[in-house]
């Protein structure tokens, strides 16, 4: 068997074979209209041309992916945009049911007191340093307000006119030691006149001075103006009372109140400009 491979047969079968197989590309090459040399560089690079092609893909898979994050990015822009204009509008919504409560509310007491002359006011400022809560309203003198004029929100009770400009004033709370009104406990008719402490108003709270010894003023009584001085009208709505007890250094008693109103939370008032009786002593 090796001798036939070294054999002269051998040698001239291999030739004709090469020849064939020759003859078999060209005309492969020939009927594809493609030179050997360039069939012979198509199947190289053939594995290169797909290699790119894949690679091109995967890029443009990706810029179409940063153009989508560029898209989500926009539409997260314009989402946060509307909430913050929703948001925007439910504030305005909820200033504007207060307002309309509190419109409800001064309808009421109009109707009870035909007399009483309003102004509103609307909120403008208080004053970070006083302890006792004063603030400050968007109504003045053009508007007919004036120095001791009430200032209530709803029935109750919330202040007096201190200072006036043409467009504002400042309230002084009913809390504070400077403002005193005539009043009474509507269940028993005891009448005193209503003051504060340093500690009381810490607390917002004042109290009822003046009641005698045997006083029925209980827990839960709630306290009016009484209108004698001619500064406040009668029947507006002081508080409500906690504690009653003896005063210090004296014979009197005297019912602590928790306010009607916390001032604080007070974004709309009404002025009472006029009234019957006023200024009468």
């Amino acid at each position: 068997m090796r001798n036939f491979f070294k054999s002269t047969a051998f040698k001239i079968l291999l030739a004709v074979a090469v020849v064939l197989l020759a003859c078999v590309v060209a005309a492969a090459a020939f009927s594809s209209g493609t030179s050997v040399l360039t069939s012979a560089v198509s199947t190289v690079l053939s594995p290169l041309e797909r290699a790119c092609t894949y690679i091109a893909e995967k890029v443009g898979s990706a810029a179409d992916g940063f153009v989508s994050a560029g898209a989500y990015r926009d539409r997260v822009e314009e989402l946060e945009s509307q909430v913050a204009e929703y948001q925007g509008m439910l504030v305005d919504y909820e200033k504007l049911q207060k307002q309309v409560e509190s419109y409800e509310n001064f309808l009421g007491v109009k109707e009870k007191n035909p007399d009483f002359q309003f102004v509103a006011g609307t909120l403008i400022g208080r004053d970070a340093a006083d302890v006792f809560g004063s603030f400050e309203l968007n109504c003045g003198e053009t508007d007919g307000v004036a120095v001791g004029d009430p200032v209530i929100s709803g029935e109750y009770l919330i202040g007096i006119v201190s200072e006036v400009s043409p467009t504002s004033c400042v309230v002084l709370s009913i809390c504070d030691p400077k403002v005193s009104a005539a009043a009474y406990e509507i269940r028993t008719g005891e009448t005193g006149y209503t003051e504060t402490t340093s500690k009381l108003a810490a607390d917002g709270k004042l109290k009822l001075t003046g009641l005698s010894r045997d006083t029925a003023v209980a827990p839960g009584g709630i306290v009016c103006t009484s209108g004698v001085g001619g500064v406040f009208p009668r029947g507006l709505i002081i508080g409500t009372v906690t504690d009653v007890y003896k005063e210090e250094g004296d014979v009197s008693y005297c019912a602590e109140m928790q306010p009607g109103v916390d001032t604080g939370e007070v974004q709309d008032a009404f002025v009472i400009t006029d009234f019957e009786g006023k200024g009468d002593a």
